[in-house]
């Protein structure tokens, strides 16, 4: 696959400065300008009116109120049809040269349907981003505090704390930079308009996998991820965990049975509320209110 072909999705919220960056590191990596869509997803703060004077010949899509980040990238790749389609969050930037070309190749293999790169702090160190499928075992091993315990061979599926050395297949990872098949993603319909804000990757991963296709972790291609740059001017870290912990309960509820959603969900409060009380004997107030967050908002309703 070439990168004349691809669509890249940059979805704004609040973060141009981020979004100019992130497209301007795709563009000196081969992606050419005019294959690009940047989505202002209702900033309402200068972010378009900045965005059409400093944009080349990418196309911009003002719309002009938040309608959350799945429908924001679904009409982004819908401006522009391609294949396959690059999703890039605002805040993360390519830093490997040549990272765009090697996820395309991950393509070359029939079976896959998304690929994804390493993704790295802004210091640079590892951000361990692929994450094992959230049903009862791998929770029990994360609750009981033996993940980092885990032989690094069977990490990716049981644990989170794997090495991230080598391309392989995986289950999942954050969705902070998505390369989407355009067979696969027509098959899926986009990302679940239904979720408004995160989880959204992890179900999008449920169901590739669902119709057959496979996941590539591609170790060579690497991008920096800020994380929570829009999310931080919307939320404390309390709040924005406790988001994140509904949506993501909310998401195992439509993807396994009842019995088994509930038994992984309790594991997963289990795992933070322990957490949250080694915290609070360690002093760290805030790392316990934060992790309380995220025990309220598993044991939550589903929004």
């Amino acid at each position: 696959m070439s990168s004349d072909s691809v669509t890249a999705v940059v979805l704004n919220w609040r973060t141009p400065e981020h979004t100019l960056n992130a497209v301007s590191a795709l563009v000196r990596d081969g992606v050419p300008s005019a294959r690009i869509v940047v989505v202002d997803n209702g900033s309402a703060d200068g972010s378009s009116k900045r965005l059409s004077a400093e944009l080349e010949d990418s196309t911009l899509l003002d719309l002009g109120e938040n309608v959350g980040f799945a429908r924001g990238n679904n009409l982004g790749a819908r401006a522009l049809p391609g294949d396959p389609y690059l999703f890039v969050n605002s805040d993360a930037f390519l830093r490997r040269p040549g990272s765009v070309g090697r996820l395309l190749r991950a393509l070359d293999d029939p079976g896959v349907g998304i690929a994804v790169p390493r993704l790295l702090n802004a210091d640079l160190t590892l951000q361990p981003s692929v994450v094992p499928p959230s049903t009862p075992l791998p929770d029990l091993v994360r609750a009981s505090g033996l993940s980092r315990f885990i032989p690094n061979r069977f990490q990716p599926s049981l644990g989170t704390h794997w090495d991230h050395a080598i391309s392989r297949d995986v289950h999942a990872a954050i969705g902070a930079v998505l390369l989407v098949r355009g067979r696969a993603w027509e098959e899926l319909g986009g990302f679940d308009e239904r979720l408004f804000m995160y989880a959204e990757d992890l179900d999008l991963f449920r169901r590739a996998a669902a119709r057959g296709w496979r996941a590539s972790f591609v170790a060579e291609a690497e991008f920096v991820h800020l994380g929570g740059a829009s999310a931080d001017q919307r939320w404390s870290r309390p709040e924005r965990a406790e988001q994140v912990a509904r949506a993501e309960a909310a998401m195992l509820r439509k993807h396994v049975g009842a019995r088994r959603a509930r038994l992984t969900i309790a594991l997963m409060a289990a795992g933070v509320g322990a957490r949250a009380a080694v915290h609070r004997l360690r002093g760290d107030a805030a790392a316990a209110r934060t992790q309380r967050a995220w025990m309220r908002g598993y044991l939550g309703r589903g929004r």
